[in-house]
């Protein structure tokens, strides 16, 4: 079942980025850790981009793939308004006349959803309940991958408001590893919750 394999391959692939990250906090004995801070950081936001790319794939994938009335993990199918032949004619219906499908905005994603399936079936739902936390990774995202002057005013604004704390110079992976205080729970960083809330969502889709 494609819906299916499309969940195993994003988990697969989300494990695969967590042990990196769990290697690179690594620590001796007497608590100092083992790779160096420019390293670790490195390693650990290339782990996060890696993370959001695979979501993109995964809502890519599943999308494509009920347009190709493939039936979901619990066997159901959705109505839908088009009938493309395969993949690359699916790509290319979903793109139309623009120059690409941008699979990281949500918003998108959901209004593209209501024009090919009833009610934009499941992504309407999942990718609503977590819209503003896409939207927030895709900031740290942006953050990570092109630190600018504005990328940085936007991160910081984006931990000051998540960590409820006057922040300034903050980088993608001082918010992501910073406890999140919206969980209640004294060990839960950001990142943690998102990974979380990205796994319910995956399974939502791929449920149908």
């Amino acid at each position: 079942m494609a819906l299916n394999q499309n969940l195993i391959d994003f988990r697969a692939t989300t494990t695969e980025l967590v042990s990196h990250i769990t290697f690179a906090h690594q620590k001796y004995a007497n608590g100092s850790y083992k790779i160096a801070k420019n390293l670790r950081e490195f390693i650990c936001e290339s782990a996060f981009l890696r993370i959001f790319i695979a979501w993109e794939t995964f809502v890519e994938n599943c999308f494509i793939d009920y347009l190709l009335n493939e039936q979901s993990i619990l066997n159901n199918r959705p109505a839908k308004w088009a009938n493309p032949i395969n993949k690359d004619h699916a790509n290319q219906i979903i793109i139309g006349t623009q120059k690409y499908m941008d699979w990281s905005n949500p918003e998108t994603v959901r209004k593209v959803s209501q024009i090919f399936f009833h009610l934009g079936y499941v992504f309407n739902t999942s990718l609503g309940a977590i819209n503003n936390d896409l939207m927030d990774m895709k900031t740290i995202r942006n953050s990570a991958a092109h630190l600018s002057s504005t990328t940085s005013s936007k991160l910081d604004g984006l931990s000051s408001r998540i960590l409820t704390i006057p922040c300034t110079n903050y980088t993608a992976y001082k918010l992501l590893f910073s406890v999140d205080p919206r969980t209640g729970a004294a060990s839960q960083t950001v990142l943690d919750r998102y990974i979380q809330l990205l796994d319910l969502a995956a399974e939502q889709i791929a449920n149908g």
